[in-house]
């Protein structure tokens, strides 16, 4: 029996329930063993004239060894087995730390990656596009900056991941600061929510104007109260199924819980798992969750906590037929 996401008429569709991220296919390994080391913060696309899937991927050491060191674009005909063909560290993006990047065809001349990284020297993250006629040509010193937070009075951007309009437009979906500042009661202070998702759109995926808040922290003291990033939109039947990580410490930052979500439109979600995370790894977190559906299956590719409490990033999937 379908089930339906209570006051949207959503009907859940059955291979979520097939979805065990403790049996997915490891596709690239961290740099070490160990908390803080990690493979993941990717973003996958799938491009029809190159029958080819694209993968953008980073690798990150502990705070104290360098953060986001590296980042690479791997590609791929099958969706498991990638190889990658460009490489940038984190001094080629005058960065002291490299985050999440999405790279995808714009035209028949022109690929794209998106980046965000902490500019060196600051606690300033932004997003950048490099422009190049295939993956293994982009040049990390020829970016340019798409959104930079300042000039939506913001302290920090990061984390994008692209659809395209039908109209060959761009929505670009982001993390920013929550809306939701400090509160206080009386004697009391109450901590402020921490990140949330928001959508840019441009005609021409350079010039983005404005942003839109579209998903925010729920703002209870649950698991998903303080933050949430939403990391996938993909379009299934009538809306979209959208996966997100939340948490509500400071140190959810680096061990989130994955939720799911629905949307009838792409800018306005309905959470489903509200009592506790959708799926999460037994040594803890399973985050970065990015679905896409090609052909006669889809494919789940998440960041996983190992059992010596390092990241790989790993893909489940799923046939449909």
């Amino acid at each position: 029996m379908a089930r339906v996401v209570p006051m949207t008429g959503f009907e859940l569709p059955d291979w979520l329930d097939l979805f065990d991220p403790n049996e997915g296919t490891v596709i690239r390994t961290p740099p070490g063993s160990g908390y803080g080391y990690w493979a993941g913060g990717h973003k996958i696309s799938y491009d029809p004239v190159w029958n080819a899937f694209a993968l953008f991927y980073r690798e990150r050491t502990p705070l104290e060894q360098g953060r986001g060191g590296a980042c690479a674009v791997a590609m791929s005909d099958d969706g498991i087995h990638f190889e990658d063909v460009w490489r940038a560290t984190r001094e080629q993006l005058n960065s002291s730390s490299i985050e999440v990047g999405h790279a995808l065809r714009h035209d028949d001349d022109e690929w794209r990656l998106y980046v965000s990284y902490e500019i060196a020297g600051t606690t300033t993250w932004r997003i950048d596009v490099i422009r190049a006629s295939e993956p293994a040509a982009f040049v990390a010193q020829e970016r340019r900056t798409v959104l930079a937070p300042g000039d939506f009075k913001l302290p920090w951007i990061k984390d994008p991941f692209v659809r395209r309009r039908s109209d060959g437009g761009y929505l670009l979906y982001a993390a920013a600061p929550a809306n939701a500042g400090v509160t206080i009661d009386g004697t009391r202070i109450y901590a402020a929510a921490r990140d949330a998702g928001v959508l840019a759109e441009s005609d021409d995926g350079l010039y983005f104007p404005s942003i839109e808040y579209v998903f925010e922290p729920s703002g209870d003291d649950s698991w998903q109260g303080r933050r949430c990033r939403l990391n996938s939109v993909m379009a299934w039947g009538e809306g979209y199924l959208a996966w997100y990580d939340a948490g509500r410490t400071t140190y959810d930052d680096y061990e989130e819980w994955c939720g799911l979500a629905t949307s009838a439109d792409g800018r306005s979600f309905t959470r489903v798992s509200t009592d506790g995370p959708w799926t999460r790894s037994p040594h803890g977190c399973v985050r970065y969750v990015d679905a896409i559906h090609v052909g006669d299956a889809v494919f789940l590719y998440y960041e996983y906590t190992r059992e010596d409490h390092s990241h790989d990033l790993r893909v489940v999937r799923i046939g449909l037929s």
